[in-house]
């Protein structure tokens, strides 16, 4: 083997010099290497040898074939000729011409045995032999054609005879008989290497040509989605496009869009349109082999596909929503064309309709959950979406949880509508509005109330009143009157009446307590309370547009509402201009004019308003509970379990299963101080091993006057903290006693401090209480006030149950802070990680410092910083610190507990 491996060189060569000049076949066969293993394998194979076949000559193109031939050679055993099959002898006799030598390439033409005729029989002079390697079942079958054989020992001479003379050989036969020969005359190993090498070519080109089509139909596949989702989307563009628009922002449009019946069904059929593109989409997912055969083997897509399949089945469910949502609109929309609040003649529901509605939001219901559960599996990143798709996409996912919710609430609200909606029975309520300068429990100084009737879904026109004309008239019930008894220890007022009624801050228990005054001072029944603070009004104004008021020559805007409002109340110019303009000359009368002149234009904007700005109205007052600046009690025990369930109640969190922190300011001073008032709170909680809290905060008041104050300059703040019921106070400091300390009869105050550890701190002079209102059993009836000493709060008796309070007054002069601090510990309050809710009261915007840190003993959850909340707080907000682990003995020491 190792001789043929060095002589290969020497072949490869030769072979290239025979395909390219003419050579003999004695010098090919000169050229050739033969190995003994080679030898003896012709020996045996009864081939005819090279020697013979190259002393052989070409025959003439034009004379016919010898019929006979005869071989001599020694140790050689003579092999019959070959003969084709008919089918290819007659293609080939065909298609085959005569050809001059002369003519005949250079370059031998390859060509297969099939093109020599079946009926000739070659002659030792004229034929190439056979290859050795021919089959002996090739030369046996075709008997007729064949010559009789007659075999010999070896050195004796084998003759044989034809019968059919042969056509000229054309060059290509005898190039085909060359390569052949050259094939044959290759190594075991060589043979071997080819067909290896054949072999990987195959291998390579078979998947590469099975990956061009694969390729060619994932495109296809490809594209068909991205069609049909393409496609979807843009029909459910078309329905907002379609539906979006109100007649505030299109004067000329006499309909909104929404009630449009043309534009409803037009919307429809886009809606049936994207559904049936995404449903197309979602077949293609589901049935295609080849997006099977991707998903199982390329992990790297699988999350692509399980995404697409997740957003199709979100946009098939909100076609189904919509189609039935719009459906409901079209049966409606007649009774809705006309202003929705503005006529009480004709009812804007009937039993009929709510039962309609019902069953709707019966169908939607499943299906809302559905898409909500698909929302929180999906991953929009996965989906092939252009960034501003992308982005539009999460902003409606981001809606998807308050949609459910307010679809839930709808649903439920559904089962008490017709007692709401006054359907059979008209109902009452009594709506108060809430000035946040005069600060109370639930917002703000009930100053203006009104009765809201509502008929059949049409409510009554409104108009505010004054609650001073009601309750300072001669003879009126309130007349002496006391506050009740779980407030009568601090609430410093007699003559207490619908004003001062909401003394607590959990709204139900205050809205009871009005119920009953008013059955009691106006002698009428109603069927719930409705309180709004000015930051709602603010709010509404954003949606329906600013507010001209002629008479006085004013434009209202959602940002100076309050302030305007304020000067026609509080400010003794304001007030006078409205004396002017009303033709009063009382002043306590003319305050409130301008505000119930702004009311009644409000009113009538949103009786008028379109459906469009409604719905935008509808979810502003959504939001208006959850801040508590909208604040709604409901006779109906059915109907206020759905606030409360709901989280728009505006109740006291009375839960035993996390800590909880409500501050609660009360302004006892007959002024409006409170608009100028900072309130700023930092507690900081530090937890032990076992889960306890310790609490340590700090109060501060700044009351600064920017401006003239309606009443005393004096700020007195009733302040009342509540907490679990387990809680313990520990210390407190800056609440009021009973001890006169300087001021008034007691002597001039220090120019420059009162307190030694500056609790107060005043512009140097200004340490002086000042007058008050007249309070109940006030021994300084008529007098200057004193300054007193302080310490921690004079109540813990809670007028809430299930919590505990601390409270206490806090006096402030103008232009001076006030800092107070309280201390107490909560016992844990079960396994679960430490919570604390810490609730807003309406009317306030607090500014909070809030530190939750980890148990003290505890070094191993030193690398959390525990929770940190530095901002203000615009409603009811929870907090949490992860569970606290058990602290290590001989870590006692390694955390200090945080400083005041």
């Amino acid at each position: 083997m190792n001789d043929n491996v060095d002589k290969q060189p020497a072949f490869e060569q030769n072979v290239a010099e025979a395909s390219t000049r003419q050579v003999t076949p004695g010098q090919i066969e000169a050229s050739i290497p033969i190995t003994p293993n080679q030898q003896e394998a012709e020996e045996g194979a009864n081939a005819i040898s090279l020697t013979e076949y190259a002393s052989t000559p070409m025959p003439s193109p034009t004379t016919p074939m010898p019929t006979t031939m005869a071989l001599a050679g020694e140790d050689t055993v003579p092999e019959t000729s070959v003969s084709s099959s008919p089918t290819e002898v007659g293609t080939q006799q065909s298609q085959e011409t005569e050809l001059n030598p002369l003519d005949a390439p250079t370059e031998a033409q390859p060509i297969s045995d099939s093109t020599l005729p079946a009926t000739e029989e070659a002659t030792a002079t004229d034929v190439m032999p056979e290859s050795p390697s021919a089959s002996k079942e090739d030369t046996s079958e075709d008997t007729s054609n064949a010559t009789e054989k007659a075999a010999t020992t070896s050195g004796e001479p084998v003759a044989a005879a034809a019968t059919t003379p042969l056509s000229p050989l054309k060059p290509q036969v005898w190039a085909a008989r060359l390569h052949l020969s050259i094939f044959q005359s290759l190594t075991r190993h060589q043979k071997l290497s080819l067909g290896l090498r054949l072999l990987l070519v195959f291998s390579i080109l078979t998947p590469l040509a099975g990956g061009i089509v694969y390729g060619l139909s994932g495109l296809s596949t490809y594209n068909a989605l991205h069609t049909h989702a393409n496609q979807g989307i843009q029909h459910l563009q078309n329905v907002k496009s379609l539906l979006s628009g109100s007649t505030s922002q299109n004067p000329a449009q006499k309909t909104p869009n929404l009630l449009n019946p043309q534009r409803i069904q037009q919307a429809q059929e886009e809606i049936n349109a994207a559904r049936m593109d995404f449903t197309s989409a979602q077949h293609i997912l589901d049935d295609s082999s080849l997006v099977h055969l991707v998903e199982a083997n390329f992990s790297s897509y699988q999350q692509q596909i399980v995404a697409a399949r997740q957003a199709l089945r979100i946009g098939i469910e909100a076609t189904y929503v919509g189609n039935d949502a719009l459906t409901l609109v079209s049966k409606l929309a007649p009774k809705l064309h006309t202003p929705l609040l503005g006529n009480t003649k004709d009812p804007l529901f009937t039993s009929t309709d709510i039962t309609q509605i019902q069953q709707t939001l019966n169908q939607l219901q499943p299906r809302i959950d559905r898409i909500a559960t698909e929302a929180q599996q999906l991953q929009i990143s996965a989906l092939p979406l252009s960034d501003k798709q992308r982005a539009q996409a999460q902003q409606y996912l981001q809606m998807l949880p308050q949609l459910k919710q307010g679809f839930s609430l709808l649903e439920s609200l559904a089962g008490v509508a017709n007692w709401l909606l006054g359907v059979n029975t008209p109902r009452t309520f009594l709506l108060q509005t809430m000035d946040r300068g005069e600060l109370r429990a639930t917002g703000g100084f009930n100053g203006q109330y009104a009765e809201v009737t509502v008929t059949g879904g049409r409510v009554s026109p409104i108009t505010l009143k004054d609650i001073g004309l009601l309750e300072y008239a001669p003879d009126t019930p309130t007349s002496g009157q006391p506050a009740p008894e779980a407030y009568r220890s601090w609430w410093p007022f007699d003559n207490w009446g619908i004003r001062d009624a909401n003394l607590s801050a959990d709204f139900p228990t205050s809205a009871k307590i009005i119920t009953n005054l008013y059955h009691t001072e106006v002698k009428r029944d109603i069927d719930g309370v409705i309180m709004f603070s000015p930051f709602m009004i603010q709010r509404v104004l954003a949606v329906t547009g600013p507010l001209t008021i002629s008479e006085y020559n004013e434009t209202v805007t959602s940002q100076n509402l309050e302030e305007r409002l304020h000067y026609y109340q509080l400010d003794n110019a304001g007030i006078r201009r409205s004396e002017l303009i009303e033709h009063v000359e009382d002043p306590a009368q003319a305050r409130k004019l301008f505000t119930s002149r702004v009311e009644k234009a409000l009113m009538q904007r949103i009786q008028n308003a379109p459906v469009n700005d409604l719905l935008q109205l509808a979810t502003m007052f959504l939001h208006s509970l959850q801040t508590k600046d909208l604040e709604v009690y409901l006779g109906n025990p059915q109907a206020q379990a759905l606030l409360s369930r709901y989280g728009y109640a505006a109740e006291v969190d009375r839960a035993t299963t996390h800590d909880g922190l409500y501050i609660v300011q009360e302004n006892v001073s007959a002024s409006k101080a409170s608009q100028f008032t900072r309130s700023i709170f930092k507690d900081t909680v530090s937890l032990d091993a076992q889960g306890g809290a310790t609490h340590v905060l700090q109060f501060r008041l700044t009351y600064n006057q920017i401006n003239s104050v309606y009443g005393l300059d004096t700020l007195r703040d009733y302040v009342r903290i509540y907490v679990p019921p387990t809680a313990k106070l520990l210390s407190g400091d800056g609440f009021y006693t009973n001890d006169p300390l300087c001021g008034g009869g007691f002597g001039t105050c220090p120019r420059d401090g009162i307190y030694s550890q500056q609790e107060l701190i005043c512009p140097p002079g200004q340490y002086e209480a000042g007058a008050s209102a007249p309070m109940l059993n006030d021994p300084y009836y008529h007098q200057w006030h004193p300054l007193n000493k302080i310490g921690e709060p004079s109540s813990s008796q809670s007028d809430e149950p299930g919590r505990a309070m601390f409270a206490g007054y806090l006096v402030v002069p103008k232009n001076c802070t006030l800092t107070a601090t309280v201390s107490w510990y909560v016992l844990p309050m079960g396994t679960a990680p430490y919570q604390l809710l810490i609730q807003r009261q309406s009317g306030t915007f607090p500014e909070w410092d809030l530190s939750l840190l980890p148990p003290t003993g505890n070094c191993a959850s030193l690398s959390s910083a525990g929770t940190y909340f530095n901002g203000t707080l615009t409603q009811d907000q929870s907090f949490q610190l992860k569970s606290p682990q058990q602290a290590l003995a001989h870590d006692s020491n390694c955390y200090p507990g945080p400083g005041v």
